[in-house]
């Protein structure tokens, strides 16, 4: 019955539509698609749009203000005993006194309705209300550069990432092909053994090698599912074991890439000056709170402003004498120019004032250490790119000795002047120098784009 069932499903499985492969991805649909999902640049688009209100709501402090105010109902009167004070008059009418007199007021109601209307318009404080639209605009501005600048930096991520997984699979490759030439050289010394030109020894030690490379090969696979789910995050999406790329042309193609060098450092780093979102994001920071020091120092003069206000209060809603009735009647106007000074506020004025300052400084400080920070990410990514492609052409010289010397000891073995060891130790070195040209011509481009990155943009 068991057996059965477990047909069955294989038979359901089989019939079963398999959703098909995705396509595999290339560089620049990563880029994109990271462009649209990565977490960390939402957080710095929502910064932006942040800093860009912020911006437009500091227009308050030189715009007018206009209040509405209303309030509607009725208002009860309970019945209240009073005491008051009244005169006494003699027979002639004159006044002989005063005397207590006590009165009982009935309870009673009536509406209670009002209607305001104030203006407030501030025409002077110093220029701090235009100081502040100062500093929100090079924060504004501050901002969308950092927001260029997680762009750059997602951007570096991803393509890092992207090569990593590239790497990744040329290096199962690499694994694979050692444990198909073990498997090779496993058939090949059971001919031999069986030919009687070999030893059961060397039967055994091919089938440990080859047990040895297929362990390899299981290893390195986790080691691409690890790399598939970093670049994954770094798209934005879900971890995917079967995520797929295309290599890009660079390193794809025979031979090696272009590895031409870099210009010199001082270009490289005047180049970053002008183009690195980083150092212009510092630079509007440091507008920003010097902006924000000038504001505090408006906080010592006097605020001149203007003030009016109509409003009507009435027991009745409509008609000529209601809130809503004739507007020449059952009004209250009010035109006011104002003056306030704070001549003293438990010294916080200077206190804002002297923080303001220091945030202007620590602005300062943070564009110099950025500008340190760029120059040693490009001294780092330059060299990084110069030793690579030196390694790379090293690498390559390597794989072809690589290749010659295996064709010559399998040639030797199956002459039968050599050992199985030859041939083993022939295969290793193959392996290796097929390593170190995958690693320096990934890591190459990886540093490539780790120094466009640093200058702000491609060379």
């Amino acid at each position: 019955m068991r057996t059965t069932l477990a047909l069955l499903a294989v038979a359901v499985a089989a019939a079963s539509p398999r959703p098909a492969a995705a396509a595999p991805l290339t560089l620049d649909e990563a880029l994109a698609l990271a462009a649209r999902q990565n977490g960390d640049l939402a957080v710095a688009r929502a910064a932006r749009d942040s800093a860009s209100v912020d911006a437009y709501g500091s227009w308050s402090g030189v715009l007018p203000r206009l209040d509405l105010s209303g309030s509607f109902g009725q208002q009860w009167v309970a019945r209240q005993d009073a005491v008051y004070t009244v005169p006494t008059f003699g027979g002639t009418g004159a006044l002989t006194g005063f005397a207590q007199e006590a009165v009982t007021i009935p309870a009673t109601h009536y509406g209670s309705n009002q209607v305001g209307l104030t203006l407030r318009w501030t025409i002077f404080d110093g220029l701090s209300s235009w100081r502040a639209i100062a500093a929100a605009r090079s924060a504004a501005r501050a901002a969308d550069r950092s927001l260029d600048e997680a762009g750059l930096q997602v951007s570096f991520l991803v393509t890092s990432r992207f090569y990593e997984v590239v790497k990744q699979e040329r290096i199962l490759k690499v694994r694979e092909e050692s444990a198909a030439r073990s498997d090779a050289l496993v058939r090949t010394a059971d001919a031999l053994y069986a030919a009687g030109r070999g030893t059961r020894a060397d039967t055994f030690a091919a089938r440990v090698n080859l047990g040895n490379d297929r362990i390899a090969v299981e290893a390195q696979r986790a080691q691409l599912v690890r790399a598939r789910g970093d670049l994954a995050v770094a798209l934005g999406r879900e971890t995917d074991p079967e995520l797929e790329v295309v290599a890009p042309a660079g390193i794809s193609g025979a031979g090696l890439p272009g590895l031409a060098e870099p210009p010199p450092m001082e270009v490289l780093m005047a180049r970053a000056r002008q183009s690195r979102p980083l150092l212009a994001a510092r630079q509007g920071s440091i507008e920003a709170a010097e902006a924000q020091a000038a504001q505090a120092r408006g906080a010592w003069w006097p605020v001149l402003g203007l003030l009016g206000s109509y409003s009507r209060q009435s027991a009745d809603l409509g008609g000529s004498r209601g809130v809503f009735g004739d507007l020449s009647y059952q009004y209250v106007a009010l035109a006011q120019v104002t003056l306030t000074w704070n001549l003293f506020q438990g010294r916080q004025t200077l206190a804002a004032e002297q923080r303001a300052d220091v945030q202007a400084w620590r602005a300062r400080v943070d564009a110099a250490q950025a500008d340190q920070l760029v120059s040693s990410e490009i001294a780092r990514a330059r060299s990084a790119v110069i030793s690579l492609a030196r390694s790379a052409a090293l690498a390559q010289d390597a794989l072809q000795a690589a290749e010659q010397g295996l064709t010559l000891a399998r040639e030797r073995l199956e002459a039968g002047v050599a050992s199985q060891l030859e041939v083993r130790d022939a295969t290793q070195k193959l392996a290796e120098a097929q390593l170190a040209l995958t690693s320096s011509l990934v890591d190459h481009a990886v540093a490539r784009a780790d120094l466009n990155r640093a200058v702000g943009g491609s060379l």
